[in-house]
């Protein structure tokens, strides 16, 4: 029998020695098979200190108007911040090319215009065509959807591009066919340029997709002079899309360059899981002038930390939210009249925890950070007498409470997705530490 363990035993090993490397070599390659080549232009104030284009594999998201983009030179390297007022360009994946326009929507909501990183679709004569991709999350019926959509904006003689239609998609890089979008398109050529003729033909149902309206209109208007409705463009949009990247280059964001890769970027998630050597003073919760203190599992805690803001430099901004397990006991006196008797009560406490968190990236994988936490406490309580061991069923309850938690800490990666960290503050322990994984 035991000659037989020990062959099991020898196999299981055999087959983790083969097994794990070829789970890890496969999982290596899928993310070099994702892997996205860029390659970025910077502008001739950032390009004076080094290299005017920077080529690797783009690590961070053209969604939702982003202020920077992370590129490393391995698909799994460090990654390298550049911001946006740094970059004049990008192409990924050696076909499709970002630039920076100023871009405006259209309707009472629309809000004012506003530089953003879009997508050419068609460089054409007099007339192009951008696209910029976003996530959007919208709550209907207390029930909170996730649309990924891809607005298309029109953009004639290099005046400000106006929204003009949308499609869904499933990816920043999917090359879309959009439909036409009749009252958008038909109110951008009639009421914002002087096409009315042309708006008509939309209307009319002649154009099968958007790029046979922009074709349509190039061939017919893109070699005679532009008319525009007086009043809709203001003077400094007009023909404005040639100077956004020195205008966007020229601004002052010095305090948006960080020299190392940081720590909790967004989009990135965290996991901790950690020990207290005790409950602090302020979280017990001791009845009756209880002594004799008594820790029996020390505080337990898993929090979970999404970032959803990143300002470079100054940090970024994540919400979280935990759990903490801990058991401790106390003794105490009660005399009904026939003496004293000596109760123990044994206290099971389950805190559940959420807020928000900063981090400031230190150096290269290390940082610090500070949380603030509404806590709901609820602990269980089971006192017996110490002399019979009977169960006191007026002593023994449910307390819950809440209560505010402040800490601040220190974590530091060893490795790419596992480190430790210490922190310390008003919490449910004087101090807890533990291990850290990101995701």
């Amino acid at each position: 029998m035991r000659d037989f363990l020990l062959i099991r035993l020898l196999l299981i090993v055999v087959f983790g020695i083969v097994l794990i490397p070829e789970a890890i070599a496969r999982k290596k390659k899928k993310i070099d098979a994702e892997a996205v080549p860029v390659t970025l232009y910077l502008n001739k104030i950032v390009s004076q200190s080094k290299s005017s284009i920077v080529k690797g594999y783009l690590r961070s998201a053209i969604v939702n108007d982003p202020t920077f983009f992370e590129v490393s030179e391995t698909p799994q390297g460090e990654r390298i911040r550049y911001i946006s007022e740094d970059i004049d360009s990008l192409i990924v994946m050696d076909k499709l090319k970002y630039v920076k326009r100023k871009c405006k929507n259209i309707g009472f909501m629309a809000g004012k215009p506003k530089i953003r990183w879009v997508r050419i679709e068609y460089d054409g004569n007099g007339i192009d065509v951008y696209s910029a991709f976003f996530v959007i999350q919208n709550r209907v019926n207390n029930i909170t959807t996730v649309s990924r959509e891809m607005y298309y904006y029109f953009s004639i003689d290099k005046d400000i591009a106006i929204f003009t239609s949308r499609q869904y998609l499933s990816a920043p890089y999917v090359i879309g066919t959009p439909a036409v979008n009749r009252t958008q398109m038909a109110y951008y050529f009639c009421k914002i340029y002087d096409y009315p003729e042309f708006a008509l033909r939309i209307k009319a149902k002649e154009f099968e997709d958007m790029m046979s309206v922009v074709k349509s209109w190039e061939t017919e208007y893109g070699d005679r002079p532009v008319k525009r409705v007086a009043g809709k463009i203001e003077n400094d949009q007009l023909g404005v899309q040639n100077s956004i990247a020195v205008v966007s280059g020229a601004e002052s964001a010095s305090w948006k360059r960080v020299k190392n890769e940081v720590v909790f970027p967004q989009y990135m998630r965290t996991m901790q899981i950690g020990i207290a050597p005790d409950i602090a003073p302020w979280s017990r919760k001791i009845k009756h002038g209880g002594n004799g203190y008594k820790i029996d599992i020390p505080p337990i805690g898993i929090y979970s930390d999404i970032c959803f803001l990143d300002f470079s430099k100054l940090g970024s901004i994540g919400y979280l939210f935990g759990a903490t397990y801990s058991k401790y006991s106390y003794n105490w006196e009660w005399d009904n009249g026939y003496g004293p008797k000596t109760k123990a009560t044994s206290c099971n406490r389950f805190d559940i925890c959420a807020g928000l968190s900063w981090h400031l990236t230190l150096c290269h994988n290390f940082e610090f950070y500070a949380r603030l936490m509404m806590d709901l406490n609820m602990t269980g309580n089971r006192t017996i007498d110490c002399e019979s061991g009977e169960k006191m069923i007026a002593e023994s309850n449910m307390d819950t409470s809440v209560s505010g938690i402040a800490i601040a800490g220190l974590r530091y990666y060893f490795c790419k997705k596992v480190g430790v960290y210490v922190e310390s503050g008003y919490d449910i322990g004087y101090v807890s530490s533990g291990f850290s994984f990101r995701f």
